[in-house]
C-alpha cells in the first residue's frame, strides 16, 4: 500500500461541516493539540497508522452525510473502486483478509517437502492431498474410485432405472434397504457434548439438511425465482446419474432426476425453517433408543445407529442416550418412508453420497455443480484450482493448516491485546448487566455469574503446536501414495475423520481439547453449549486488528467483534444455557418475558426492513440473534473505550491526515470498515433467506441508528435518518 495521500483542506473543510466537528486553529501540528474544550489528542505518524490513515481516506465517501447512510459514507470509497471477482458471489473485508491467508498456506503447503515413502508426517500427509487436488483438473474421470466407494456403502448398483437387475426392486420396506446403505442424508446425527451431563458426549439427532439447492427452492420449485436453479439442479442431476450409467438414455436420466427433485421436495416438507428453530428448550428431546423404537417401531434405530458406529468398532445398546432435537421430523421421516418406494429411496440416498464425492472424480459433474452456484449465487467463474484445493485441505485438516499457519504467521501482540479487550468488554457487560432495572435478582446473579465464567480461545489451542497430538489426530491416515487420485486421499481423511468423531462417544469430555474451528479461519465464534467465544489467529490481522494502531481502531474493528461473541452468550438462543452449557431455563419466567419482549423490539425492526431491489424483506425472527449480537457488540466495545478514554485522562490519538476526525469517531469508521462488501443479486437473496446474519448494510446502519452515542458523536439533528428517537431504538444489552 502507498504512503498516506492527504486529503485537501477544502474537503475536510466540507466534511469538518456536515458532520459538526469541532474546527481546529492548526491541523498540521506535530505534537499535542488541545481539541476545543474536550481533552487533547496525539497524532500518530508511524508507518502503521500512514497506511491505516489511507485505507480509510480511500474506503470514506465523504460527499454521503454521515447522519444520512453511515454505511455509504465509511464504505462509499471502497465501494465505487471495488469490483466483485467473477469467481465470488460477495467480496468484501472478510474476504480479502481470507484470500491472503489462502495464498499464505498456499505458499506453506507448496513449499513442504513431503516424503513419498514411510514415516510420512501428518504435515507431509496434508501437502501430499494438497498437490493431489490441484492434479485433479489434468487426470482423467476416475470412476473406478467412486465405485468403489459407492459399493463400500451397498450402493454399487447405483442408480436403479427401469432395466437394472438389482435386488433393491425386491425390497418391501425401506428400513431393509436403510440397514444396508445408511441413513444419513435423511437423518442427521452427530457426537456433540451432552448438554446435561456436561462431562460426557451424546448422540445427536437432528433434520436433515440441503447442502447443494436451498429449502424454499425445493418447496417452490416452480416460483420464477427458482426455475433457473432447479433446471441447473437437474442437470447435476443428470450428469451424475450419466458418470455411473453410460447406458442410461437422456429420456430416463430427466425423468429420474425428475423423480429425485419432487422427492427432496418432500423431505424439505417435512423440515421446518430456520426460524421455527431458536427455542432450544423447546426443541431438545432426551430419550434413549429404547424408548425411541418403541414408540417408532416401523424404525430400526439401534441397527441403524450400529451400523454407523460399527466404523469405530463401538456397540450401542438400548439404554443409549440419544439427544432429539428434531422429534416432529423424525416423526413425519417414519411415516414418511412407510409410503415410500426402497428404489426411490435408494436412489436419492445415492445421489446425495454421489454429490459428496464424484466432484473430486469427473469434470462434467464439477461443471455441472458450478452451474447450480452460479445460478444461486451468481459467480461467474470457478475460483483457481489451487484456491480450492487450499480451501478443502484447511476444512477437512484444520488442526494441521493450524499449525502451519500459526508458525508462520502468529502475532503475539494480538493475542495480547485480545486477551485485554476481552477483559475489558467483560467489565463493561458486567456494569450493564448489574445497573439494567428489568431482571430480578435471581436471574441477574446467575448472568453475572455466566459472563464470569464465559472463556475465550485466542489464536490457537494450547495443543495446536503438539505434534504428537497432532499426529494421532489423523491415526488412521495411513502413509499416502502422492500418484494416487485425489478422491481416494481424500476419502481416507474423511474415514479417518468420521471414525475420530464416533470415538468421542465413549471418551470423557474436555474443553481444552475441543475447539470448534481451525486457527487458519478469518471468523469469530461463541460456542454455547461450553460458554466460550472463540477467536482463531486468521482474524487477528487486516481490518480487524493490527498492532500499532490507535485503541480506538482496534476497539472499533476486532473489540465490537469481542463484543460480538460475548453479547450471544445472551441473545435468544445463547440465553438458554448457563453458565457451563448447561441447556436449561435459568431464568425466571418474569425476567424472561421481559428478554422476549425487548427481543421482539428487534425482530420488528429489522424485520420491517425490505430489500427494493429484491422485492425480500428481512427475516427479523431468524436474524434476532445475530441482530442482538451487533447491537450488544458495538455498544459494549464503545462503553470500553470510552472508559479507556477516562483512564488515559481522555487522551485521544488520531491519525496523520484524519487529524478532524477523533478517536470516537475512528471507532464507529473502523467498525464499519469491517462490513463494507459487495453482493451479487442471487447471494443477497439466499442470505435474506437462510442466513441468520443481516445483509452487511443494516448490520451498521441500524445498530448506529439505536444508539444515542453514534449521533452525539456525529452531532446528527433529531431529523436525519441516522438519529431515530429512544420510544424507536431497540436494546437488550
Amino acid at each position: 500500500m502507498n504512503l498516506l495521500i492527504l486529503v485537501s483542506a477544502l474537503a475536510w473543510m466540507s466534511l469538518t461541516t456536515t458532520w459538526g466537528i469541532e474546527q481546529y486553529e492548526d491541523m498540521n501540528q506535530h505534537s499535542q493539540v488541545w481539541e476545543g474544550g474536550q481533552g487533547r489528542y496525539n497524532i500518530c505518524r508511524s508507518e502503521v497508522c500512514r497506511k491505516r490513515a489511507k485505507m480509510i481516506i480511500d474506503s470514506l465517501d465523504t460527499s454521503v452525510d454521515p447522519c444520512k447512510d453511515f454505511y455509504s459514507f465509511a464504505c462509499g470509497g471502497w465501494l465505487k473502486k471495488t469490483k466483485i471477482p467473477k469467481t465470488k458471489s460477495s467480496y468484501g473485508s472478510f474476504n480479502s483478509l481470507n484470500d491472503k491467508l489462502l495464498k499464505t498456506l498456499k505458499g506453506i503447503l507448496e513449499g513442504i517437502p513431503y516424503r513419498k515413502g514411510q514415516h510420512q508426517s501428518v504435515t507431509d500427509k496434508a501437502a501430499i492431498a494438497y498437490h493431489a487436488c490441484k492434479s485433479v483438473p489434468k487426470v482423467c474421470d476416475r470412476i473406478d474410485v467412486v465405485y468403489d466407494i459407492m459399493n463400500a456403502s451397498a450402493l454399487g448398483d447405483w442408480p436403479i432405472t427401469k432395466t437394472s437387475i438389482s435386488d433393491i426392486k425386491n425390497m418391501t420396506n425401506c428400513s431393509d434397504l436403510l440397514l444396508r446403505t445408511g441413513f444419513g442424508p435423511i437423518l442427521r446425527y452427530d457426537i456433540g457434548r451432552d448438554s446435561k451431563n456436561l462431562t460426557n458426549f451424546v448422540i445427536q439427532i437432528d433434520q436433515m439438511t440441503f447442502p447443494v439447492v436451498g429449502r424454499n427452492q425445493l418447496i417452490h420449485p416452480n416460483k420464477t425465482e427458482n426455475k433457473k436453479i432447479m433446471k441447473a439442479y437437474k442437470r447435476l442431476i443428470e450428469a451424475t446419474l450419466g458418470f455411473m450409467t453410460f447406458s442410461i438414455s437422456t429420456s430416463e436420466k430427466s425423468k429420474i432426476a425428475d423423480e429425485l427433485i419432487a422427492f427432496e421436495g418432500q423431505l424439505a416438507n417435512l423440515t421446518d425453517p430456520p426460524e421455527k428453530r431458536r427455542d432450544f428448550l423447546t426443541l431438545y428431546h432426551r430419550t434413549t433408543i429404547t424408548a425411541l423404537q418403541h414408540n417408532f417401531s416401523t424404525f430400526p434405530l439401534l441397527d441403524l445407529l450400529n451400523w454407523e458406529f460399527s466404523k469405530a468398532d463401538i456397540m450401542l445398546t438400548e439404554d443409549e442416550t440419544v439427544e432429539l432435537y428434531a422429534t416432529d421430523y423424525y416423526k413425519k421421516l417414519v411415516d414418511f418412508l412407510e409410503s415410500t418406494k426402497p428404489e426411490l429411496l435408494f436412489n436419492y440416498i445415492g445421489l446425495r453420497i454421489m454429490l459428496l464425492w464424484a466432484p473430486h472424480a469427473s469434470r462434467d459433474i464439477r461443471d455441472a455443480l458450478f452451474g447450480v452456484k452460479k445460478a444461486t449465487s451468481g459467480i461467474q467463474e470457478m475460483p483457481p484450482r489451487w484456491k480450492e484445493c487450499t480451501v478443502l485441505v484447511n476444512s477437512a485438516m484444520m488442526e494441521i493448516t493450524g499449525y502451519l499457519y500459526v508458525k508462520e504467521k502468529f502475532s503475539p501482540e494480538a493475542k495480547i491485546e485480545v486477551e485485554d479487550l476481552v477483559s475489558r468488554l467483560k467489565e463493561i457487560f458486567k456494569s450493564s448487566l448489574e445497573e439494567n432495572h428489568w431482571m430480578d435478582k435471581v436471574t441477574k446473579e446467575k448472568a453475572l455469574r455466566k459472563l464470569d465464567q464465559m472463556e475465550s480461545k485466542i489464536a490457537y489451542p494450547k495443543w495446536g503446536l503438539n505434534m504428537t497430538f497432532l499426529e494421532e489426530l489423523y491415526h488412521y491416515v495411513p502413509q499416502l501414495d502422492p500418484t494416487q487420485a485425489f478422491l481416494k486421499i481424500w476419502h481416507f481423511i474423511a474415514v479417518n475423520n468420521g471414525r475420530k468423531k464416533l470415538e468421542k462417544l465413549r471418551e470423557p469430555y474436555n474443553k481444552d481439547l475441543e475447539w470448534i474451528v481451525g486457527a487458519a479461519v478469518v471468523n469469530a465464534f461463541y460456542d454455547p453449549a461450553t460458554n466460550e467465544m472463540v477467536y482463531p489467529s486468521g482474524i487477528l490481522q487486516g481490518v480487524f486488528y493490527q498492532y500499532g494502531l490507535p485503541r480506538s481502531i482496534n476497539f472499533g474493528a476486532i473489540g465490537t467483534v469481542v463484543g460480538h461473541e460475548m453479547t450471544h452468550g445472551f441473545d435468544d438462543t445463547g440465553s438458554q444455557f448457563d453458565a457451563n452449557g448447561r441447556l436449561e431455563q435459568w431464568w425466571t419466567n418474569e425476567t424472561r418475558a421481559k428478554f422476549d419482549k425487548k427481543a421482539l423490539c428487534f425482530k420488528r425492526q429489522y424485520g420491517s426492513v425490505t430489500v427494493k431491489s429484491l422485492n425480500l424483506t428481512l427475516n427479523g425472527n431468524n436474524t434476532v440473534g445475530e441482530n442482538i449480537a451487533d447491537n450488544g457488540g458495538i455498544r459494549t466495545a464503545f462503553k470500553a473505550y470510552n472508559k479507556l478514554l477516562i483512564e488515559q485522562h481522555r487522551e485521544d490519538t488520531r491519525l496523520e491526515g484524519l487529524e478532524n476526525v477523533s478517536g470516537k469517531q475512528l471507532f464507529f469508521i473502523s467498525n464499519a470498515m469491517v462490513w463494507c462488501n459487495k453482493a451479487r443479486e442471487g447471494y443477497l437473496r439466499e442470505l435474506i433467506q437462510y442466513d441468520p446474519h443481516t445483509p452487511n448494510r443494516y448490520r451498521i446502519n441500524i445498530p448506529m441508528g439505536n444508539m444515542e452515542a453514534f449521533s452525539t458523536v456525529f452531532k446528527c439533528s433529531e431529523k436525519s435518518k441516522m438519529y431515530r428517537q429512544k420510544k424507536d431504538r431497540c436494546m437488550l444489552w
